[in-house]
């Protein structure tokens, strides 16, 4: 028995020894690797002739520098109209070219540049959602479409009520003295609220497990995408259990809540009882637009109606729906509260919204012994909101959460030859950074300053059009949502709950001026807001609301 232990444990030492080695001559590799691009482009950090050791140091550079690695090669080459390599060092080089160039990129089919294989690689979808190897094409980018941006104005009194208390929870009702809160943790409670309340409604929603769960695992998503993206693919499968265990957990925990829901609602399809079949049919949330879309194929996919399924395709819609809003919000009350112009700014929203929405003196049913102002919140009020819509927009000009705009994987087998000649080979990635056009002095004066309504007083930017520019609007100017057929489908949704939370924040709450914006944090690609930083807050008085 001793021995077969001894064995085993022998055998398992090895193979870690194996695995650890092959992935550090891997990293290694890539250190010094040309990705095979031609010799032609010069890399951004790389001065000397594109040798090996000064591209080894541009891509150690890469990761906690890419902001340098970006300023530079954006100044040297594509200001220039020149073609550039950006290294990066956890998914391969980028090739950067100039503005002038997007619509070259943009018109490219997908079975020649596809913007999809990045955006898996660039969050190893195949390990990190669990759903990804069951069924090929994700389903949240259709329900997106066809139910959630469609239903918009459905949804509105209930993240309203929501968001009322919600802030009432985590911001409080004091209006004398000033509270200090942490900015992220509670703007991740609250988009997490807003969120679940359309995507599986009451009581859910207001669980504290559940939405820990949920929370946590949208948390960690990043960080175990990174440490895969290490590994060579081959070990990937090997490594990836280990890396998702957390998220795994999260997962199993939030299945827990949701799975119920998902097997009453299958089950409700298939007895013949009315009162069943009316409740099936009366449901409006993920879990029944989810099903209602696998039936509507011409061909039904059984897999697409597996409870797993299901639950795990709510963890990415989860995903995609709260992390980037809370990062947006999160980083537009810091630049808010730092800006010189903190108190008018938030007087100019707050008039705004008390003006836009055509306020009563009811209270909600909800808030009984509050004397909170009574609102319509729908699509047409909120379009009319330009300093808030303007407030975010900015935000998300200047600190964006990634820090590409658009980019794409070569996927033809022949690869992709670039309007200046060059030949890239399959598997590269091209693009445009939005976050080099976004830091454009000659695109956005005094880039580099939060101008809350910069964009409420229309395009300044030389163009003919003269006004204000919303924040669901992409262009080769704005890639904050990218751009092209390929933009984000959820910007509608999360438009609309971004400009409710942050409309009843300027409404409800004062802010404390701060000296000085804490810095985002740079991690390869991923640009995180402040974290554990607070902001002093408080309730306004009665009658100024």
């Amino acid at each position: 028995m001793a021995n077969v232990t001894y064995s085993t444990l022998t055998a398992l030492l090895a193979l870690l020894f194996a695995i650890g080695t092959i992935t550090l001559t891997n990293l290694i590799l890539r250190l010094f690797s040309t990705a095979s691009l031609p010799p032609n482009l010069p890399w951004a950090g790389v001065t000397r002739q594109n040798r090996p050791y000064a591209r080894a140091r541009a891509n150690f550079a890469s990761i906690g520098n890419l902001n340098s690695l970006l300023n530079e090669g954006y100044r040297k080459y594509s200001k220039n109209n020149q073609t550039y390599v950006l290294p990066y060092y956890i998914n391969g080089p980028q090739v950067i070219i100039p503005n002038s160039q997007i619509g070259w990129l943009l018109e490219q089919p997908d079975s020649v540049l596809s913007q999809e294989r990045v955006n898996r690689q660039f969050l190893q979808a195949d390990y990190t959602f669990f759903h990804a190897n069951l069924v090929g094409p994700p389903v949240h980018p259709d329900v997106i479409k066809h139910q959630l941006t469609r239903k918009i104005d459905t949804f509105a009194d209930n993240i309203v009520e929501e968001v009322n208390l919600c802030l009432e929870e985590t911001w409080g009702l004091d209006a004398e003295e000033w509270r200090e809160v942490k900015v992220y943790d509670t703007m991740l409670i609250l988009i997490a609220r807003l969120s679940t309340r359309v995507f599986v409604g009451l009581p859910l929603c207001r669980n504290l497990v559940f939405l820990k769960a949920c929370t946590e695992f949208i948390r960690k998503v990043a960080l175990a995408a990174a440490a895969i993206s290490l590994f060579p693919s081959f070990l990937k499968p090997l490594v990836a259990p280990i890396f998702t265990l957390y998220d795994r957990i999260q997962y199993h925990r939030c299945s827990r809540y949701i799975m119920p829901i998902i097997l009453d609602r299958l089950n409700s399809m298939k007895t013949p009882e009315p009162e069943e079949k009316l409740y099936s049919q009366n449901s409006n949330d993920y879990i029944q637009w989810a099903i209602d879309h696998a039936l509507a194929k011409p061909v039904v996919n059984p897999m697409e109606l597996y409870p797993r399924v299901i639950a795990c395709r709510f963890s990415v819609l989860a995903f995609a729906a709260i992390q980037s809003s809370v990062i947006t919000l999160t980083n537009t009350l810091f630049d808010l509260a730092a800006s010189p112009e903190c108190a008018t700014s938030l007087t100019s929203m707050h008039d705004e919204v008390v003006r836009e929405t055509a306020f009563t003196s009811k209270a909600p049913d909800h808030q009984p012994k509050q004397n909170l102002p009574r609102s319509t919140w729908s699509k047409a009020s909120l379009s009319r909101m330009t300093h808030v819509d303007s407030a975010l927009r900015e935000s998300l000009r200047l600190n964006g959460f990634v820090e590409r705009g658009i980019m794409k994987m070569a996927v033809a087998p022949e690869g992709v030859t670039l309007p200046d000649g060059s030949h890239i080979p399959y598997g590269t990635k091209v693009g445009v950074s939005g976050y080099s056009i976004h830091h454009d002095e000659d695109i956005y004066p005094n880039a580099n300053r939060y101008d809350a309504f910069r964009f409420a007083r229309g395009d300044t930017s030389g163009s003919e059009r003269n006004e204000p520019q919303g924040l669901i609007n992409t262009s080769e100017k704005f890639l904050g949502f990218s751009h092209g057929s390929h933009s984000c489908p959820g910007r509608f949704f999360a438009a609309n709950q971004l400009k409710i939370a942050l409309a009843h924040i300027a409404l409800l709450y004062e802010i404390e001026p701060i000296p000085e914006r804490p810095v985002n944090k740079w991690f390869f690609g991923h640009i995180a807001p402040p974290m554990h930083e607070t902001l002093r807050v408080r309730r306004r008085r009665p009658g100024t609301m």
